[in-house]
């Protein structure tokens, strides 16, 4: 057999081919975004005493790592559904105003999503459409003169392609806060606090008719859709005796336009809010019971089933007040806020609903979110 002979012209490309293949091996390894597990996002006094945002794996404290480092501190926050971005509202010191950022968790860049500054306007409470395409946001415009207008929802698209486009998602008439998207994307409800309710939008509704639903709530909480964006569990004000009042929750259907008193206990009790698990049978509740054997000192958490009306205890400790509430993507751990009434601080704690262990996860934090692991 005759023996291959190469030229040095030959070699010289091979060896250029083969470096180029080893580069593109090589950069298409450093271009990808680092994988990172499930965590939890929270907020919590940096060094200088200003709010900034951390993020911990749960059940490895040694995890905790600073991700912001602002000037004027953070206002509230929103993780991406993808894990890898958080949208957050941070106050600028200059003009006291309040502005909308955009971390990559890839390479710690913050970038400006809303110079909401420049428009002598405050822009928070961010909520990340599921497909992560868009986020909706409430903006509350300053007159020099007159001060705070009513506050607005608008709109950031283009958060995939990079394109972004802001606009305000309704008439100058519509007054919106504390946006809350239903899992699939369909339905944006939001507060409105002219008609004292929540007006839910319908992107693709059977007809137009069905284009807006509006349920009577006045305790000025938007409340939380379940994943199919069919129920609302929210709040209104109810009598509780001669001169006081309490918050009720409520289960609005959104198809049926029935709402019924959530509690089928008829004990006297102070519901303040809810978070739905991934499964949409069931919901985590915060509820203060007011009297009675079952009276409780501050906020408790339940589980309740939608279907079945039934309530059971989750966590109940008279040493702490409970808040903040969110289930895990897979709905299988509970994140909940505690106020201790022996430290005075809120911490962050993670329940594990296949066992009932209750995990203390950051100390002296609040706020917390989760932030989806990344492959």
């Amino acid at each position: 057999m005759p023996r291959l002979r190469l030229s040095r012209f030959d070699l010289t490309v091979l060896v250029i081919a083969g470096a180029l293949l080893l580069t593109v091996a090589v950069s298409a390894v450093l271009l990808r975004p680092q994988e990172m597990p499930l965590r939890v996002v929270y907020m919590a006094d940096g060094a200088r005493g200003i709010p900034d945002l951390w993020a911990v794996v749960p059940g490895q404290p040694d995890s905790a790592t600073q991700l912001t480092f602002t000037e004027g501190g953070v206002f509230d926050y929103a993780p991406s559904p993808d894990g890898r971005r958080i949208a957050f509202a941070e106050r600028d010191i200059a003009s006291n105003r309040i502005t909308l950022k955009l971390l990559d968790l890839s390479s710690g860049r913050v970038s400006l999503l809303s110079d909401c500054a420049a428009t002598n306007a405050d822009c928070h409470t961010p909520a990340w459409r599921p497909d992560g395409s868009a986020i909706a946001y409430m903006r509350t415009q300053y007159d020099p003169v007159l001060g705070a207008g009513n506050s607005k929802i608008w709109m950031i698209e283009g958060l995939k392609t990079g394109q972004l486009e802001e606009f305000r998602m309704f008439d100058d008439q519509t007054i919106g806060s504390q946006p809350v998207w239903s899992r699939d994307g369909r339905r944006l409800a939001f507060y409105e606090n002219v008609g004292r309710g929540v007006l839910i939008y319908d992107f693709n509704p059977p007809d137009e008719s069905k284009r807006f639903m509006f349920v009577p709530a006045d305790n000025g909480m938007t409340g939380a859709l379940s994943p199919d964006g069919e129920t609302l569990i929210t709040s209104v004000m109810a009598a509780a005796g001669e001169f006081g009042f309490r918050s009720q929750l409520i289960v609005a259907d959104l198809i049926d336009n029935g709402v019924r008193d959530l509690f089928p206990d008829g004990q006297s009790n102070d519901g303040q809010s809810a978070a739905w698990h991934p499964d949409g049978q069931r919901a985590a509740l915060l509820r203060q019971y007011a009297a009675g054997g079952a009276s409780t000192q501050g906020q408790q958490v339940y589980l309740y089933n939608v279907a079945a009306e039934a309530l059971e205890p989750l966590i109940v400790d008279n040493a702490y007040n409970h808040g903040a509430i969110s289930f895990s993507p897979d709905g299988g751990y509970l994140l909940v806020q505690r106020f201790s009434y022996e430290a005075l601080q809120p911490q962050i704690w993670v329940y594990e609903m296949a066992t009932g262990a209750l995990t203390q996860i950051a100390a002296n934090a609040y706020i917390g979110a989760w932030l989806p692991g990344t492959e």
